[in-house]
């Protein structure tokens, strides 16, 4: 992953030393740590909303009836889909 963009942020003193003893204890530098967790808060929960958002979507659209004949059907939408020959 390419990063591109910067942050600044002022950290209390616990918060920093928080971090730095995680960053010992897991190998990982400050930089990644303060990424993933920006990553779980925020952008996870981004995408439980958008998910939540399509999935009320899908749901409220009407229901449509299922063809009798699957065979005919799919005839009947391919002939119908097919662009006209003489455009």
């Amino acid at each position: 992953m390419t990063y591109t963009r910067k942050a600044q942020v002022l950290l209390t003193e616990e918060e920093y030393k928080t971090l730095e003893e995680v960053s010992a204890r897991t190998k990982k530098k400050l930089g990644t740590l303060i990424r993933e967790a920006v990553e779980k808060v925020y952008v996870e929960e981004k995408r439980k909303t958008q998910t939540a958002t399509a999935v009320d979507r899908l749901l409220s659209l009407s229901a449509v009836p299922a063809p009798d004949d699957y065979q005919e059907w799919e005839k009947e939408y391919s002939r119908k889909k097919r662009p006209c020959d003489a455009i």
